[in-house]
């Protein structure tokens, strides 16, 4: 935990920084003002991309209007989906966090710009809930994940600091030393700079302690790495410290890269750092002291534990597996002033994608230098998974080469220079790798930025293919589909179709249908088929087709109903399915719905009457109807009857019959009246006359 300083003042010039990053993901540091433009309910949907009726009314909108319209409730930090007119959707994913969702449901974008609060400086929107110190005693950093919160401290307390954007600095912690904390996407940097000789020769910065308090507890792994545990839950995590000089900072126009807290320059001189946890929990750093002598590292000099969230869907590899503590650039190639070689890695979510049908993809990121002046290759593969951030081993495999793209962006030096960062897009056979990752139902796919040609290697050593990439611009593009599916809940005139049985109408029916799509508020095109049932009773694929009604658009999930079918003949059976069409894919037909049009009344009588009761007493009638599709008998005294019983069946009848039993009303002449229901709803009338002697 922090103590006040007990220990001695740490001596001049290095400069120490750990980047701190958060692998929860905790509220932003402070709300929006308001919601976004396409404002909507910001429902909880994990970029499903179509869902609800908000996804219904964006592509309604956009087919109208023309333009993509956002579906707001699919956002999340990394995901945006658009629907696109016409139908179809649009999926854009980042590999770093794009924007933070504030407790009232609505979203900012990421802004790491600090603000001075009452408890210290505070990122406007930040994927991590941090502090800086405004000065004094106290954390200089307190990072605050769930319920567990990490602090640093710097013994002996810190002056007010200057603000720049991103990053406080502390100046004169030490005689010559300036204190730099900087917000990051995934936490924050400290970083000690050192910025002469005199104060590199201070002995306290051969041992150099920072007090970690909080509710964790830092454990070093045995690679150099560090580990900040609440309990057994990981906070943060740090890879091998490292220390850098300016040496070649600004020596070579085309090299355009200076060395700064934020990482070492391109001709950079670099060592690694020892750590340790010491006994109170707290870290210790030995810098090499290569960096520290005047006569062989140029000045300032930087010292970096190179903290970094687990979290982080991007890492960079080296061929000799050395540290670059600055990731704000994603580079490839082979480092014109160090010669180390780089890959770069970065990992996009597709749990929402699974089952969809990928109508394209690309990959997308902005180029911000390249040491040739004209285009030069960078190759895309689908790669293994990243196993650690933000550097990799050397180096997850590059499975399939999916893409290229030439680019370059004209430094000072170059013809017609200086060109601005641009966006280069990877397209190739990036489709066809992630419709196979998301029919296999994987949760994400990485993809591998080289220089190289081959998996082999090839090329990958030549100058002029160095680059440097934005990570913050990283993107997987994906116009996607759901494509419909079978039609279910078929009706012919109203009346739902039964498998193995016939609906029977009196009149030619309309057809209808639910049309599902996984994509609500995707436009559906029905269709159907129809044809007469053969005598046989059987049909298939060469039985001859009727004319059907019509079809029409409808929304994903929603029931269509056509015409009237024409071409009919009572007494006459047919059958008919549907399918549908998003203009993309057309979906499996329907199970067929067998309906049979009659408009004929069925025949019905009762059985003589031999010897009726007197009046008042009862007598049991049979009621009977030859046709065997009559559901219901009504009978009674008076004209139409009123009585109804259930038709049924009789040993040696083929029709149907019931029996009911009534008393006679009178003496003399009564008549009772009958009538037989089909199941299309004719009825046929008949009657009995019933005479009873005085």
């Amino acid at each position: 935990m922090y103590r006040p300083p007990t220990r001695g003042l740490l001596a001049a010039g290095i400069a120490a920084s750990i980047g701190v990053a958060l692998l929860a993901a905790p509220a932003s540091a402070a709300p929006a003002s308001a919601a976004p433009a396409s404002a909507a309910p910001a429902g909880g949907a994990a970029a499903s991309g179509a869902a609800g009726p908000e996804a219904v009314q964006a592509t309604a909108t956009a087919t109208r209007t023309g333009q993509r319209v956002e579906i707001v409730s699919a956002r999340t930090e990394l995901t945006q989906v658009f629907a696109k007119p016409g139908g179809g959707f649009v999926s854009e994913t980042a590999a770093v966090p794009q924007r933070i969702r504030q407790s009232d449901g609505s979203w900012s974008d990421v802004d790491l710009s600090l603000r001075r609060g009452a408890t210290g400086l505070r990122p406007a929107v930040s994927p991590t809930d941090l502090v800086f110190s405004s000065g004094g005693h106290g954390p200089a950093a307190t990072l605050t994940s769930g319920k567990s919160a990490m602090t640093l401290g710097w013994p002996g307390g810190l002056p007010a600091p200057t603000v720049s954007k991103d990053a406080a600095t502390y100046p004169e912690v030490l005689p010559g030393v300036d204190l730099v904390l900087t917000a990051t996407h995934t936490g924050f940097t400290h970083v000690l700079v050192v910025k002469t000789p005199q104060a590199a020769a201070n002995p306290a910065l051969r041992e150099i302690r920072f007090d970690l308090g909080g509710d964790v507890r830092v454990r070093r792994e045995a690679d150099g790495s560090l580990r900040a545990l609440a309990g057994e839950t990981e906070v943060a995590r740090g890879a091998a410290a490292e220390m850098w000089d300016s040496a070649g900072s600004g020596r070579s126009a085309r090299s355009a890269a200076t060395s700064s807290p934020s990482g070492p320059g391109a001709a950079a001189r670099t060592a690694p750092v020892a750590t340790a946890v010491d006994r109170a929990g707290d870290l210790v750093l030995r810098p090499s002291p290569d960096l520290l002598d005047p006569a062989k590292a140029t000045f300032p000099v930087f010292i970096d534990p190179a903290w970094s969230a687990t979290r982080s869907r991007w890492a960079y590899a080296t061929n000799n597996n050395s540290t670059n503590s600055d990731t704000t650039a994603a580079r490839v190639g082979k480092n014109v002033d160090s010669g180390v070689i780089y890959r770069s890695y970065f990992e996009f979510p597709i749990t929402a994608l699974s089952g969809k049908l990928i109508r394209s993809a690309s990959v997308q990121v902005g180029v911000t230098h390249t040491w040739s002046c004209f285009d030069t290759p960078t190759y895309l593969y689908q790669s293994a998974g990243i196993a650690s951030t933000p550097r990799t081993a050397w180096a997850p495999a590059l499975t399939t080469l999916r893409a290229s793209a030439s680019s370059h962006v004209g430094a000072t030096g170059c013809a017609g220079s200086p060109q601005p960062a641009m966006t280069v897009r990877f397209t190739g056979s990036v489709a066809a790798g992630l419709s196979s990752a998301t029919a296999a139902h994987q949760s994400s796919i990485t993809y591998g930025l080289c220089a190289c040609s081959d998996s082999a290697g090839t090329g990958e050593s030549t100058l002029d293919r160095w680059k440097k990439f934005d990570p913050s611009t990283a993107r997987l593009l994906v116009d996607y589909d759901s494509a419909p599916t079978q039609p279910t809940s078929l009706q012919a005139g109203g009346a739902a179709c039964v498998a193995g049985g016939r609906v029977t109408r009196t009149t030619p029916p309309t057809l209808s249908a639910v049309f599902p799509d996984a994509d609500t508020g995707q436009v559906l095109q029905t269709s159907y088929e129809l044809l007469e049932i053969p005598a046989s009773g059987t049909y298939d694929s060469s039985t001859p087709r009727m004319s059907p009604p019509t079809g029409s658009t409808v929304v994903a999930g929603a029931r269509s109903t056509t015409a009237a079918v024409t071409g009919t003949a009572s007494g006459k059976s047919y059958a008919f399915r549907a399918r549908s069409d998003d203009s993309y894919v057309i979906s499996p037909w329907s199970a067929w719905c067998e309906f049979t049009v009659d408009d004929q009344p069925p025949a019905v009588s009762v059985d003589a009457v031999s010897t009726p009761a007197p009046p008042g007493q009862l007598y049991t009638y049979k009621l009977r109807s030859p046709d065997p599709d009559v559901v219901s008998f009504r009978y009674g005294w008076s004209s139409p009857p009123t009585e109804e019983a259930e038709a049924g069946t009789s040993l040696g009848y083929s029709g149907k019959t019931v029996s009911v039993t009534l008393a006679t009303p009178a003496y003399g002449t009564n008549t009772l009246y009958v009538a037989a229901v089909d199941s299309a709803g004719n009825v046929g009338h008949g009657s009995l006359v019933v005479e009873v002697a005085p």
